[in-house]
C-alpha cells in the first residue's frame, strides 16, 4: 500500500477500464483484487486509529473495539466483507450490517460474503431500527457506479452515519459523493479517512470532496504499471516531481534586464493594498523588474512600502499607453475595480500583444464584454475563483462547483486561455489537460491571497515561461508556502504576504535541486 498520491488521475470509467485490463490481461481474478482492497482498506484503519490486535489489548489492557461495517450490494460491498473478515480475525468485534441479503450478492460479492462467514462475524440485515453503535465504522455501500442522487435505504443510512459522529472508514470513494466531479450526490458520507483503489479518482481532489473524504490513502493492489499505460489520462496531481525543472540558475553575469518586466494594473479607491501585494509577490519570484499603475492616490503609499517597485500615478487611463510598450507582461485585476477607469484600464491591455494575466474585478470586466476577449490570443492566463468562473460561463456558480474539471475546461476553450479555477483542489488547464493541487488550506480563506497568486504568476510570465507551465508553478509554490506555514503557527490567523517568504525559498529550492540533477 502506498501513502503517496498517484500522479495519474482517472474517471470512475476509466478506473474500470483499468480493473479490467488487470484482470483480463494480467490474470488477476476479480475476487484476488477484492482480498487485496479489504486488506489494503483494513490495514489503513489499523494504522489510522492506531488499533490494536486481540493479543496486543490482552497485554495494554486496551478496551475492545467494536468494528461496524455497512456493506451494500455490489463489489464495494464485497470489500466491505473482507474488512468485516480480517477484523474479526485478529479479535475485534466485527459487524456487518447487509442492505442486501448475502443470498442477493452476485460474483465477486458473493465469494467474499462467503469467505467472511467463515469467522466471527455478526451479520444482520438493515433495517431503520438497527443501533449504529461501532467505535470505528466502515463504509462499503456504494462504490464508483453511483451516477444519480441517492436513494433509500441508502439516503438514511447515510444521514445517519453521519449522524453517528463516530470515526468512519470509507472504501474506496466516500458513499454519495461522484468520483468524476467530486459532488455531493444529494448526500455522501463524511469519512475520517478514505482509502482509494487501482485508479486514483480525480474527484476526490478538488470542491466539496476534502470535507467529505478526510486522509486520502491510495492502494494500487500491485497492479503492474503496464495497466496504468494501457488507460490515458489528461488529469494530473500537481505535484512538485510534475513541475519538473522550470528555471535554470542565474548566470554569474544576469543583470536585471534579463528577467523581466512586469507591469500591475490595479489599485480602485481603498484597494492599493491588492496591487501592493501583488507587487512584493511577483519582486520575490524573481522578475527583474515591476512597475506598478494606479491611481494618484495610491502612489506615495506604494512606493514608501515597496521601494523596489517603480509606480505610476495614472488617474486617466489613456496615460497607459505609454507604460504598455516595453514591458514582456502585463496582471491586470488586482483591486481593479469595475468602474469607468477599469473598464478603460481593461481595454488598453486588450491591445498589447504580451503575456497577459486577468484576475479579480479584471474577470468580472471581462464577463460585462465576453464576445470582445473571444479571440486567439496566445499567451493569456485567466485566474477565476467559482463566482468569477461563473460570471465568464454565464452559469451558477454551483454548477460551476457541481464539476469544476468541465467548468475549467469550458473557460479554456471560450477564450483560448490557460486558466486557473481556483478553490480547494485548485485546477490548472491548457484546454487539454488538468492539474490537480492537491496542497493548499482552510487557513488561505483571507483577503490578499489571490493577488499575491496574481504577482507571483505575473512574474513568471515575464521571465518567460509559457502561461500553464507559469500556472503549475505558481499555484503549487502557492499553496505549498501557506501548508508549510500552517504546519508551524496553525491555520487561523494566516495572512496572505506571509506566503511570499515561504514560497521565495521552496522556489530556490526548486533551482537548486534542478542543478544538482
Amino acid at each position: 500500500m502506498n501513502h503517496s498520491l498517484p500522479q495519474q488521475l482517472f474517471t470512475a470509467e476509466q478506473v474500470r477500464k483499468l480493473d479490467h485490463a488487470a484482470i483480463s490481461k494480467q490474470g488477476i481474478a476479480g475476487f484476488e483484487l477484492m482480498r487485496r482492497a479489504g486488506k489494503a482498506a483494513y490495514r489503513a484503519m489499523i494504522a489510522h486509529w492506531h488499533l490494536r490486535s486481540q493479543q496486543q489489548r490482552l497485554i495494554s489492557q486496551q478496551p475492545a473495539c467494536k468494528i461496524q461495517v455497512f456493506c451494500g450490494g455490489g463489489n464495494n460491498g464485497g470489500d466491505g466483507y473482507i474488512v468485516a473478515g480480517l477484523a474479526a480475525q485478529a479479535g475485534f468485534t466485527a459487524e456487518v450490517v447487509m442492505v442486501v441479503p448475502g443470498e442477493g450478492l452476485k460474483g465477486d460479492a458473493f465469494l467474499a460474503y462467503e469467505w467472511c462467514q467463515q469467522f466471527d462475524v455478526v451479520l444482520t440485515s438493515y433495517s431503520p431500527e438497527i443501533k449504529i453503535d461501532g467505535d470505528i465504522l466502515v463504509d462499503a455501500l456504494l462504490g464508483t457506479g453511483l451516477s444519480g442522487a441517492v436513494r433509500d435505504p441508502y439516503l438514511a443510512i447515510i444521514e445517519r452515519i453521519n449522524a453517528a459522529n463516530q470515526p468512519v472508514l470509507a472504501i474506496d470513494i466516500p458513499s454519495g459523493l461522484c468520483a468524476d466531479s467530486g459532488s455531493v450526490l444529494g448526500a455522501a458520507i463524511k469519512a475520517s479517512l478514505t482509502v482509494s483503489f487501482i485508479g486514483m479518482k480525480r474527484g476526490l481532489l478538488t470542491g466539496v470532496a476534502s470535507d467529505y473524504c478526510g486522509e486520502l490513502v491510495y492502494a494500487s493492489l500491485n497492479v503492474p504499471d503496464v495497466i496504468f499505460n494501457s488507460v490515458p489520462s489528461t488529469v494530473w496531481l500537481l505535484t512538485e516531481k510534475i513541475i519538473g525543472p522550470v528555471l535554470l540558475p542565474r548566470s554569474r553575469c544576469a543583470h536585471k534586464g534579463h528577467f523581466g518586466h512586469l507591469l500591475i494594473i490595479g489599485g480602485a479607491p481603498g484597494m492599493a493594498g491588492a496591487v501592493t501585494m501583488a507587487a512584493e509577490a511577483a519582486l520575490s519570484m524573481g522578475v527583474g523588474l515591476v512597475t506598478v499603475a494606479t491611481l494618484a492616490s495610491h502612489a506615495a503609499a506604494i512606493q514608501a512600502r515597496t521601494p523596489e517597485v517603480m509606480v505610476h500615478a495614472i488617474d486617466d487611463p489613456a496615460h497607459l499607453e505609454g507604460l504598455l510598450a516595453d514591458k514582456t507582461a502585463i496582471v491586470i485585476g488586482p483591486g481593479l475595480g469595475r468602474d469607468s477607469w477599469g473598464k478603460a484600464a481593461l481595454k488598453a491591455v486588450m491591445k498589447v500583444d504580451v503575456p497577459l494575466l486577468v484576475d479579480a474585478d479584471g474577470l468580472n470586466l471581462m464577463a460585462q464584454e465576453l464576445e470582445s476577449w473571444r479571440c486567439n490570443r496566445k499567451q493569456l492566463l485567466l485566474t477565476p475563483h467559482p463566482g468569477e468562473a461563473s460570471r465568464l460561463l454565464g452559469e451558477s456558480t454551483q454548477s460551476v462547483q457541481h464539476d469544476r474539471f468541465a467548468a475549467v475546461s469550458r473557460i479554456c476553450k471560450a477564450f483560448n486561455a490557460s486558466v486557473v479555477l481556483k478553490g480547494a483542489g485548485s485546477l490548472v488547464s491548457d484546454g487539454e489537460q488538468v492539474w490537480v493541487c492537491p496542497a493548499g488550506n482552510p487557513g488561505m480563506a483571507s483577503g490578499g491571497m489571490g493577488d499575491v497568486l496574481s504577482g507571483m504568476l505575473g512574474a513568471f510570465l515575464a521571465i518567460g515561461l509559457p502561461p500553464c507551465k507559469a500556472a503549475k508553478l505558481g499555484v503549487w509554490l502557492h499553496a505549498t508556502a501557506a501548508d508549510v506555514i500552517a504546519a508551524e503557527f496553525g491555520e487561523w490567523g494566516l495572512r496572505a504576504t506571509e506566503l511570499i517568504p515561504e514560497a521565495r525559498h521552496l522556489l530556490n529550492q526548486l533551482v537548486t535541486e534542478s542543478e544538482e540533477q
